[in-house]
């Protein structure tokens, strides 16, 4: 039987800062400056809609930053 990846979770803007040890606007800032390509606005995607961030842009992002390594 093929062994099966475990699910990627879309993680918020504090849980990377926390994972990153960077500051919630720091994050979004990197998310409106494109360094998490694949983040989106969870729910209708209003104004006010939660942004949310793969997992694997967090795993690449902290490959290319030492000192987000965390």
């Amino acid at each position: 039987m093929a062994q099966r990846k475990p699910l990627e979770r879309d993680l918020s803007i504090k849980e990377v800062a926390e994972m990153t040890g960077q500051s919630a606007d720091t994050i979004g800032d990197l998310v409106r400056i494109g360094r998490f390509p694949n983040a989106y606005k969870a729910g209708r995607g209003s104004r006010n809609s939660p942004i949310r961030i793969p997992e694997k842009d967090v795993d690449r992002y902290r490959q290319t930053q030492p000192r987000a390594a965390g």
